[in-house]
């Protein structure tokens, strides 16, 4: 408990602190004045003040922020002038600065999380040596008591279509495009088979394991083994992580579809499933690591306020139409969308308790 404990703030950690280093060196390099920036919340245990920024060591290690002048999000004021915001000119706050600046300083976070992931897929391609081809819909064995083995499927049988009961359809190309279409659509589908160069129709309702919450058809099939260089390990690890995020902006397409709201997850899902990857050894932790960095980068474009593509989008607006959305506005939009964020996070982690404890 104490190893999962610490890997999973170890890794929760480092891809918050690089985000949030990825908008100070951003902020900097643009002459923005950034008055902190902070490991961990809560009260200060340490703080050492640099040339410009205050950087401080907090009790709490569940990440990281940097505080930038001209933030326009209800966390900064000037009633006072002893406050620190009094004293920062215009000329070093963010919202002063070119447009243009702005989106970058708000996406170099976001960037930073790419960054990272890439660099981590592409390492992890190197170590191992070798890629794993996706394997085609086609069955190579059979689990007894699953679906697939009882509506009659036998080894050599492909999987061309599937339709789900809401009449979304689907033609596998991989198993996984097929275990994706499968985690939105867990209810009954019509399967078409080819067998043998005919095709026909089978219905099957997947089976979801418990502990894993994937929903299973029971079937396996060969994935090709490829070795490759070192140079090589360069685009594979790109094209994995290319194809790892195309998976998450899908699955979110989905969430706004209404779809897969029972199998979301929060902080008590992330901390489970780092549980279950360490004891498989350190490059499982350190996958999920980047694909972790990979989701809270995509999450961070989605564009409500309280995030980074929010931001960007009131720029964008602002730039559009030529007038300034009047502060006071933009932090009330920005508060209701943390408490959206915050309601999200509940229903997350209440899904999280009662996968795990009933």
């Amino acid at each position: 408990m104490i190893i999962t404990i610490l890997a999973f703030l170890l890794m929760l950690n480092v891809i918050v602190i690089i985000h949030e280093a990825g908008h100070f060196f951003a902020a900097r390099s643009f002459g923005v004045h950034c008055h902190e920036f902070s490991i961990g919340m809560g009260p200060a245990i340490y703080q050492k003040q640099g040339k410009n920024t205050l950087f401080s060591i907090r009790a709490l290690p569940i990440g990281g922020y940097v505080m930038m002048a001209g933030e326009e999000d209800g966390s900064q004021s000037e009633d006072s002038e002893d406050d620190w915001l009094a004293k920062v000119p215009e000329s070093e706050r963010l919202n002063f600065k070119p447009k243009w600046q702005q989106v970058i300083i708000m996406a170099a976070g976001v960037f930073m999380n790419f960054v990272l992931a890439f660099l981590i897929f592409i390492g992890l391609m190197a170590a191992r040596g070798y890629v794993v081809e996706p394997a085609i819909p086609v069955i190579d064995s059979l689990t007894e008591g699953y679906p697939a083995k009882e509506a009659g499927l036998m080894p050599g049988d492909q999987i061309v279509k599937i339709v789900a009961e809401d009449g979304t359809v689907c033609i596998p190309e991989t198993t996984d495009e097929l275990s994706e279409f499968l985690a939105f659509n867990p209810g009954e589908s019509t399967f078409t088979i080819e067998r043998d160069g005919e095709n026909f129709d089978v219905k099957m309702t997947p089976h979801k394991d418990d502990e894993t919450q994937m929903v299973l058809l029971g079937f396996t099939s060969t994935s090709p083994v490829r070795q490759i260089s070192f140079l090589e390990a360069i685009p594979e690890g790109i094209k994995y992580g290319l194809d790892a995020g195309g998976m998450v902006f899908r699955t979110f397409g989905q969430l706004f579809q209404g779809k897969g709201f029972e199998s979301l997850s929060g902080p008590v899902g992330i901390y489970k499933m780092t549980d279950t990857v360490v004891s498989q050894g350190l490059l499982p932790y350190i996958s999920l690591f980047a694909i972790l960095s990979l989701n809270i980068g995509i999450f961070n474009l989605l564009p409500i306020p309280a995030l980074d593509g929010g931001r960007i989008l009131i720029i964008a607006l602002e730039s559009i139409f030529r007038r300034k959305i009047p502060t006071k506005i933009v932090e009330g939009i920005i508060i209701a969308s943390f408490v959206l964020i915050f309601g999200l996070m509940i229903f997350s982690t209440y899904n999280d308790i009662v996968r795990l404890f009933f």
